[in-house]
Parts: C-alpha cells; structure tokens; sequence
C-alpha cells in the first residue's frame, strides 16, 4: 500500500507541474497573439504607405516598429522553446520512472502470484481428502479443536489478503501502464510543438533580415536628403514648441478659472469636489485608460528620441505619436470636458480635454466633432485623424498632462508600456 501512495504522490506532483507550465505556456500564446496582431497591423500600414518610402520619415518609424515587435516575437519564441525543452525533459525523466515503477510492480505481482500458488499447493498437499469441518472434530480434545478452528480462520484471512493484493496489484499496474502511454503520447504532442515552433522562429529570424535589410537601404536613401530633413525637423520642433505654448496657455486660463470659481487650494489647483473626484478617478485609471484611436501602433514614444536617419541628433517627444490608418475616428479617453479647439500648423486641429487636474491633448485632426464647453464619456468620438498626403503620414499626436507637468502617455494607456 506503501508503494501504491508514493506512486500516487508522483503522479500529482507530474500534473501539477504540467498545469503550471500549461499556464505559463497560455500567457505565451496570448502575448505571441497580441504581437502577431500588431505585425499584421504594421505591415498593412507599411503596405500602405510603400509607394512613398524612398523619402517618407514615417514609413521608417512604422518600419522600426516592425522590427521591434518581430524582435519581441522571436523572444516570445525562444521562451516558449527554452520551457517546451524542460518540459519535454521533464516527461522523459517522468516516462523513464514510471517504466521502472512498472517492472518493480510486475516483479512484485509475480512474487505474489508465486507465493499464493505454492500456499494453495501446500495447503492441499497438507490437508489431502479431509475438509475443514473433519479437521476440527478429529481433535484430541477441545482446546486443540479451538486453536484449529483459530488457524483455519487466520487462514483463510491471510488468503483472502493475498488475494486482494494480487487484485490491487494488478489494477496498480494496469494504471501506470495507462499512464505511461498518456505520458508518451504527452512527449510526442510537445516534440511537435517544439518541432512547429522551431519553424517558426526559423521563418522570423529570416523575415527580421529582410526587414533589417530594407531599412538600411531606406534610411541610406534618406540620409542623401539631409538638408530636407533637417529642415523637416526644425519645423517638427517649431510645431512641438508651438503646441506646447498653446497648452501651457489654455492651462494657465483653466487654473485662473478654477481659482476664480473654488476656495479650496490642491496644488496650485482650487478644484471643485466634481472635479477632485473626477482627478482621483482618473489617476486610479492609470494603465487602464482606452487608447484615443481604436486601433493603431506607437511609433514615436515619449521623451528623448533619436533621429531614425542621423546618427547624433536626438529630440524631445512631449507625448506619443500613434500610426494609423487614414480616416480613422478619434476618441475621449476619460470622461471630461472639451476645453479648447484650437489649429497648429501643419499639423491640423487639436483638441484639449479637461479631466479635473489633469488634462489629455489630441493633435493632428482634420475633423473636430465636438464643440468647446461638451462634456464627454470615455470613448466618445471628438473628431478624425489628419492624413499628410505627401507622406502619406496618418499619425495622432497624445499627451496628457497634470498640472503644468507632462506624463507619459503609454504609462496611462492599456497595455501600451
């Protein structure tokens, strides 16, 4: 019986580290599904924009971002194969024990069925033609009659245990054999797998250097136009620092108004308990706010960014700029107040919302479908994203901004960081 629960006990610990691996391997294949979508998402807009891509800054950033998520597939990859490779030891360990377990046991019910069957011989042998009842009253007296009737039931107790050892022993051999086939067929199932994913890491290391490839062709094209892009970048920092001026101006007007309406004091903020409770519900959001568009990539993130062409010269994002495709609708990402509309140029029309004490800024529309004053919910639509037909750049710029401070935007969004 000994045998029996040890045996048990491997079993349970065997299933308990499958499940933890099937877990881990079921995040995998949603993180492997999410960047899959991404990559089919940036090579239609890579498709899209192709026609322009000797001379468009844009299609290099959707083109950077290709290469990142095709990176972070193939080390999605390499994770899924470095755990499929310890699980499939681990079965293999497992398939080698319970192979040993077997022999133990069939030894073990050989030994039983042996030493049952020479009892059963002995027992006949001893006792020839006389029954049990004749073997009790051919007694001398009464005190040897009794302890012939106690070994005859001792006897048949000790029978009747063999018996059912034999019984178990055999139901226990029956299901590890079962077992072991399940684990084999476990082993065969997984050195697929790994045989499918090895494939596929095969296919992307091949595409990342195409990709890698084109990129160094592009970015040596683009770097014979220097004096255009560099003109291009000073009027992108001309935009920036206007946009920037724009809000810290529409800012100051709302603090003014905040000051002029509450008595309470947060900051530098005399916020209404509407608005304070419309901060505290908007900071418990963070990393869980919808993005402004329904679908799109970050190709731009926020901070110091380096020039995708020329090596040395860095610039300064104040938000993230968004990919997507053309005509696509823009959206609230928390409930608010629409503040101003104003128009930056070259860069369409933006929008600032007010969320209590901190603020979400869209930039790069063409339609506005709000007015000053509305008050919105989350994922309500506010307007259309600006396409630049000469790149055929469909990007929105996002900020949020607390106060006079500018956060990071991927930080607030869902799942963008």
């Amino acid at each position: 019986m000994l045998r029996l629960n040890k045996y048990t006990l491997l079993f349970i610990g065997f299933l308990l580290s499958f499940s933890t691996f099937s877990q881990t391997k079921e995040e995998l294949k949603k993180q492997k599904s999410s960047i899959e979508k991404e990559i089919s998402y940036t090579t239609d807009l890579l498709n899209k924009t192709k026609a322009n891509k000797t001379k468009s800054l844009s299609y290099l950033k959707v083109l950077d971002k290709q290469i990142n998520n095709k990176e972070r597939l193939l080390q999605t990859l390499n994770i899924e194969i470095s755990l499929l490779n310890k699980q499939i030891q681990k079965t293999e360990q497992s398939i080698v024990r319970a192979g040993q377990s077997i022999i133990a046991e069939q030894e073990n019910l050989e030994l039983l069925k042996s030493e049952y069957a020479k009892m059963i011989f002995a027992c006949f042998k001893k006792k020839g033609n006389r029954n049990d009842l004749i073997f009790i009253i051919s007694a001398e007296d009464f005190n040897q009659a009794y302890k012939r009737i106690i070994y005859l039931k001792q006897y048949a107790s000790f029978r009747k245990n063999q018996v059912e050892k034999i019984t178990i022993s055999q139901k226990e051999l029956e299901k590890k054999k079962i077992d072991l086939n399940a684990q084999k067929e476990q082993l065969i199932s997984e050195s697929a797998s790994k045989k499918e994913l090895v494939g596929a890491k095969k296919n992307e290391l091949s595409t990342i250097s195409d990709t890698k490839q084109e990129k160094q062709a592009l970015v040596s094209k683009l770097s014979k136009s220097e004096r255009l892009f560099k003109k291009q970048l000073k009027d992108k920092q001309k935009t920036a620092k206007a946009l920037d001026d724009e809000i810290r101006k529409i800012i100051e007007e709302e603090i003014r108004k905040a000051r002029e309406e509450a008595e309470k004091k947060n900051k530098g903020f005399s916020l209404t308990p509407e608005a304070m409770a419309l901060s505290s519900e908007f900071n418990n959001n963070k990393g869980k706010l919808p993005w402004p568009l329904a679908k799109g990539v970050i190709v731009q993130g926020y901070g110091k960014q380096k020039h995708a062409v020329f090596a040395g010269v860095e610039t300064f994002n104040n938000g993230i700029d968004i990919a997507t495709d053309k005509n696509t609708s823009v959206r609230a990402i928390f409930d608010g107040t629409v503040s101003r509309i104003f128009f930056i140029k070259g860069e369409g029309k933006a929008i600032l919302m007010n969320h209590g004490e901190y603020f979400s800024v869209y930039s790069g529309l063409k339609e506005v479908s709000v007015k000053v004053g509305d008050k919105l919910l989350a994922k309500e639509k506010i307007g259309v994203v600006f396409t630049q037909e000469i790149e055929e750049k469909t990007e929105l710029h996002f900020e949020i901004w607390k106060g006079y401070d500018k956060h990071d935007p991927s930080k607030w969004l869902y799942k963008a960081y």
